[in-house]
This record gives structure tokens, sequence and C-alpha cells, in this order.
């Protein structure tokens, strides 16, 4: 893990997002009005990293947004919308295999989820309302 923490590290910084990792090992940093983060994890004796942006919090899930999340879930290229009905959040995902990661598919990804959520979080709140992260980041006065 140490080595792979080690590459994303490098990787983020020759993207000029020079982050540190905070005190439980995720990475994180605002784009637009969404904020990505990024962890990394094993399983199975292999290696991931998790990109991982929320759209919105405090989300009121109707038969509606639900469906719109489904269809979302087909256009996109790749990754997936999540629900997460216990605490009324919905997010965007990408997961890659970490044991052989390359700067390519890094920098592909981070800017993939970073650009979905951002581009999505706007028309999901219109009919989900909640809040996205700029909206928290902006309470809490970071």
């Amino acid at each position: 893990m140490r080595e792979l923490a080690d590459k994303v590290t490098a990787y983020l910084k020759d993207m000029g997002l020079n982050t540190q990792p905070s005190e439980d090992g995720l990475f994180w940093f605002k784009y637009g009005s969404t904020v990505v983060m990024v962890r990394l994890f094993e399983n199975e004796g292999h290696t991931f990293v998790r990109f991982l942006a929320t759209l919105l919090t405090d989300v009121s899930f109707s038969p509606e947004l639900l469906d719109q999340v489904l269809e979302l879930n087909i256009e996109v290229l790749f990754g997936t919308f999540l629900v997460f009905k216990e605490d009324r959040t919905l997010a965007f995902s990408v997961t890659l295999l970490g044991d052989k990661l390359d700067f390519e598919e890094f920098e592909m990804a981070l800017n993939y989820v970073a650009r979905v959520s951002d581009d999505y979080d706007d028309p999901l709140q219109a009919v989900a309302g909640g809040k996205r992260a700029e909206d928290i980041l902006r309470e809490e006065g970071i």
C-alpha cells in the first residue's frame, strides 16, 4: 500500500494538485462545485484506487430521481452514480486496480469523476434538492 500511496501522491503532484492524505488516508480536492476524494484500499491481495465525488447530500429520493440516475449510469463512459439512501447522498465513483496503475489512467479517471460530478450536480439538484459539496464547504467556512 505504501508504494501505491507514494505513486498516487506523485501523480497528484504531477497534475498540479499538491494535496496530502488526511489522517484516514484520504486525498481530496475541490473541482468546480464538487469535491473529489481518492481512497486507496486492499482486497484479496490486490490494491485499488477509488475516486469518489459526492454530488449532493440531504437528497429527496423520488422515483423520478432514481429513474434519472439509472439512465445516467447507462450514459457515462465508465463509473457509476451511487445512491446512499441511509444518509440521503448521491455520489459518482470509479475504481481502478492499483497494482499496475499508470499515470494516464489515473489522470483520466480523476478528471472524469471531477467533470461528471461537476456537470451533473446542478441538474440533479433541480430534481432532488439537497446540497452540493460547494454549499457544504461554504457553510463550514472552508
